[in-house]
């Protein structure tokens, strides 16, 4: 009587095993690898966002308690606050140093720069934040500082300012403000960075109301009807 046969894998059967496992190995692989850039990517799109909120609430405090103080030995009376297109220069009741002594107002200038990380250069919008001279008659007697930056790869910066020209027009939107005796209601500051990725525009109200003008009595701010 005779036995049967054991039959084992021949090598094509075994070569073929191990090309399907490499297969499903590779497969895997890329799942895992796909997975972890799909994290990355989030996470880093997480943590922008939070980032450009808290920047969107720096802002609204910023500009927020925007101070109409006016320019010292000069004939004429005028506010310290420049709107540009692409730049805003202001004086501010919140100060940052308070708690270090450092009392009174400071001046801010928002603006675009260039800016390198890792050897990569790019443009940033930046900050600039220094105690205001009650006796500079110019923007330029002021201390420059150096700039912090608040967000970087900023592709395109554009403000724009709402306010009236006077007691007798109707507020409008303009791309500059340089009226000497009245701060704009309202400031909106669109940002577009590299990667495309849309932001809200970042509307501020100056609380300053419809007021012709204001004025600092050294004590408190005051604001009243005045023809400009």
């Amino acid at each position: 009587m005779t036995g049967k046969r054991s039959r084992g894998f021949t090598l094509i059967e075994l070569m073929l095993g191990l090309a399907l496992l490499a297969l499903m190995m590779l497969m895997i692989s890329a799942s895992l690898t796909f997975a972890i850039r799909s994290w990355d990517t989030g996470d880093a799109r997480i943590t922008e966002a939070a980032h450009l909120r808290v920047v969107d609430t720096f802002l609204r405090r910023e500009l927020g308690e925007v101070f109409p103080v006016r320019w010292r030995g000069i004939p004429e009376s005028k506010i310290a606050f420049e709107g540009g297109r692409q730049e805003i220069k202001f004086v501010t009741a919140l100060n940052i140093g308070a708690a270090a002594g450092d009392g009174g107002l400071q001046w801010g200038h928002i603006s675009l720069g260039s800016d390198e990380k890792n050897g990569e250069r790019f443009t940033s919008l930046f900050i600039q934040r220094e105690r205001f001279d009650q006796f500079a008659k110019e923007w330029s007697d002021l201390a420059e500082t150096k700039p912090v930056r608040l967000v970087e790869h900023v592709k395109q910066l554009e403000i724009q300012y709402f306010g009236a020209e006077n007691d007798t027009t109707d507020a409008k939107w303009s791309d500059e403000w340089n009226n000497p005796m009245r701060l704009p209601q309202l400031v909106k500051i669109t940002l577009k960075l590299d990667h495309g990725h849309d932001i809200p525009p970042i509307v501020i109200s100056l609380r300053v109301g419809e007021e012709a003008g204001c004025y600092d009595t050294g004590f408190a701010r005051q604001c009243g009807a005045r023809r400009a």
